[in-house]
């Protein structure tokens, strides 16, 4: 029986009965891999406080002859993003992080940098101060990580939308002012706009998402952005993911800029 180890983040997690659980997480080396967690619930010494979602842990898992399934041997804490859990918009807002990364990543399909994204994003997070005085008090700097996070996985998942020329005539869009398509995953001019139908852009979004997968995340907070805009440019991008992956998004109902 081989012993695998490799960094971890929990996407998701389920009850299996009194004691035990099924977790799914997105590895550093593996991809999102599913885990069979025996006796989680009341095991101190292996699990406990080890098994949340803002958490950056290094697993201990193997293979059993006859069961398809992982089994979670050991988990322990690597980072520990507490600050996140201190504020619950923050933390809603990484409900959103984490259901996109699921439906994105498949079984043992291994991407570094969705993984590395993911890091980034929730230690840029937890440095945020906590302050719940004020209901969304953080709402812009929320929605800029939302906005960063969405545009870079779209980019390593090989599907960022086109918007440097028209997806049917191949002509460029120099002055930013072609409408787009959903169906074509990317932007049509004028001409071919009669033909097929199409949306408009929020306004400054092509130059927006485009600073971002240029970036790293410290470019967030020398950033400065209009909220509205910001909500704009994220509702665009989930109604992008939506489509294109025909799933519903239960925390794009519930998420900040909703």
């Amino acid at each position: 029986m081989k012993i695998l180890s490799t960094k971890a983040f929990i996407v998701s997690m389920k009850k299996m009965n009194e004691a035990d659980l099924l977790i799914n997480y997105i590895t550093e080396d593996y991809g999102r891999i599913t885990c069979f967690a025996n006796n989680a619930r009341k095991s101190r010494k292996r699990f406990l406080g080890k098994l949340e979602p803002a958490m950056l842990t290094n697993i201990k898992f193997y293979e059993k002859n006859g069961i398809s399934l992982n089994i979670l041997y050991e988990a322990d804490i690597i980072e520990d993003y507490k600050n996140i859990r201190k504020n619950v918009d923050i933390y809603i807002s990484i409900t959103k992080i984490i259901e996109i990364t699921k439906v994105l990543c498949q079984e043992r399909d291994n991407n570094h940098g969705i993984f590395n994204l993911i890091r980034a994003v929730f230690s840029s997070l937890n440095s945020i101060e906590p302050d719940n005085s004020t209901p969304f008090s953080h709402e812009g700097a929320i929605l800029k990580h939302e906005l960063y996070f969405i545009s870079n996985v779209l980019k390593f998942g090989g599907i960022f939308p086109n918007f440097t020329s028209c997806t049917l005539c191949s002509k460029k869009n120099y002055d930013r002012t072609f409408l787009f398509s959903m169906k074509r995953g990317g932007v049509v001019c004028g001409d071919c706009a009669r033909t097929i139908e199409a949306i408009s852009l929020p306004v400054n979004f092509i130059n927006l998402s485009g600073l971002m997968i240029r970036s790293d995340p410290t470019i967030l907070k020398k950033l400065t952005v209009n909220d509205s805009m910001l909500k704009n440019c994220v509702s665009f991008l989930e109604d992008f993911l939506s489509f294109y992956t025909g799933k519903v998004f239960n925390s794009f109902l519930t998420g900040i800029g909703a």
